[in-house]
């Protein structure tokens, strides 16, 4: 990426669609190691785990060369006590909840997205050192843990556990056991990492790795960059979680019965078309997030509880433009006009009072998303962006609702 194309909407792209997989450390392996697209260009020894529980002699194997170039492991474990105090004096508390074990854990993996967008001294494909990478690596595993509690809507965190706890929540819940491969670290090395991330070990400047020196980083543009980037990936996350709420089901005693079905059967149809055209990372963490495989049940009940983002909202109910209503029903009257005919007004009715709360919720995300977006530019030297639209939300998620009457998405 180029600097005079990293507009908002590039940069947005880069965050959530995790390009920096596809770059280089200066041994020649991917940052993303398998996640890459490269992956199989790359030589890599792989076998068959010894570690005692659930990985072990799994069939899947393990990334032995991801392990061996692994970085000096106390330097790995200083950068990650590094994270963790930079955290606490900004809220001025503990590691205590699996939103904060998000929160310094995301600092390990935005470093590199940090370093390959900034204006200055921007790092290219195989100049990402050994350290860098592997704390991403690292933060990245780490990331996985607590999802389901982390995305729930207005819960109590429970606090987090020691690290034997931690280890053993990871095999009960088979986190070390990915899609192809088995986590290849050590449970000595996993329990260490979780321990400098929860710990209160205090770390200076000058006792950070001498790779951090030649990088020239600007830790506090950087703290601001690591937070909004994170918080764009829950916010991001909440809302695939949460569109399904909003898709219209008609429940009026003023229309027919048989014609109420007909048009339900319609609107379910075209809700579960775009909801199952949805794709990406964000969308996958969401569905993982939900503990499910495939996208939500589009029929949901039709009050959807009010989220914190929606609270942040300024109060409207519809966003600048056409509203979603307006959308589903031009659509209606032209897949179902006999039936909308003669009860477009009740119709309209109905649509109308459940998806006012659809626009409100978008503009609060896009809201949300263009403040934390434009910390994200200015963090990096790359000034003020101009907002983004609900057409941005389209090209994060492939489909939306506000592409109900379209053919294509909108981008």
């Amino acid at each position: 990426m180029q600097a005079q194309t990293r507009d908002a909407l590039h940069v947005l792209d880069w965050i959530v669609s995790r390009h920096v997989h596809e770059y280089l450390d200066t041994a020649g392996r991917p940052v993303g190691e398998g996640r890459a697209a490269t992956f199989h260009l790359v030589q890599t020894e792989m076998r068959t785990c010894p570690y005692a529980g659930s990985r072990y002699h799994h069939a899947k194997p393990m990334n032995v060369s991801a392990l061996q170039e692994m970085p000096d492991w106390p330097q790995v474990l200083t950068m990650l006590s590094w994270f963790s105090q930079r955290y606490r004096t900004r809220r001025q508390g503990e590691i205590q909840t699996a939103d904060d074990l998000g929160q310094v854990t995301s600092a390990g993996v935005f470093l590199v997205d940090f370093l390959t967008l900034r204006r200055h001294q921007p790092l290219h494909s195989r100049e990402v050192p050994l350290l860098i990478a592997g704390v991403y690596k690292v933060c990245l595993g780490l990331q996985l843990a607590y999802l389901q509690e982390r995305f729930a809507e207005e819960t109590t965190l429970t606090p987090l556990p020691n690290a034997a706890g931690f280890y053993q929540y990871l095999e009960q819940s088979e986190l070390l056991i990915g899609e192809a491969e088995v986590c290849a670290g050590s449970p000595a090395m996993i329990l260490q990492a979780y321990d400098a991330v929860v710990g209160r070990r205090s770390v200076r400047r000058e006792d950070l790795p001498p790779a951090c020196d030649s990088l020239d980083i600007e830790w506090d543009q950087f703290d601001v960059f690591a937070d909004s980037a994170a918080t764009i990936w829950r916010d991001l996350v909440v809302y695939a979680i949460r569109t399904p709420q909003f898709c219209p089901h008609i429940a009026d005693p003023r229309l027919p019965s048989d014609i109420q079905d007909r048009l339900n059967a319609l609107l379910e149809r075209r809700a579960t078309e775009l909801l199952e055209a949805q794709s990406g990372l964000v969308v996958d963490l969401a569905r993982i997030a939900l503990g499910s495989v495939g996208p939500a049940d589009p029929i949901a009940p039709p009050e959807p509880p009010v989220s914190r983002v929606e609270r942040k909202a300024v109060a409207q109910t519809a966003t600048a433009g056409r509203t979603l209503a307006a959308t589903v029903l031009s659509w209606l009257q032209r897949v179902a006009e006999e039936d909308m005919r003669n009860n477009q007004p009740v119709v309209a009715d109905a649509v109308e009072s459940q998806l006012a709360a659809y626009d409100t919720f978008e503009a609060a995300v896009l809201d949300e998303l263009n403040r934390n977006l434009t910390r994200v530019m200015q963090s990096l030297g790359l000034g003020s962006p101009r907002e983004l639209t609900a057409s941005a939300l389209s090209q994060v998620y492939g489909r939306t609702l506000r592409d109900w009457d379209d053919a294509q998405p909108t981008v």
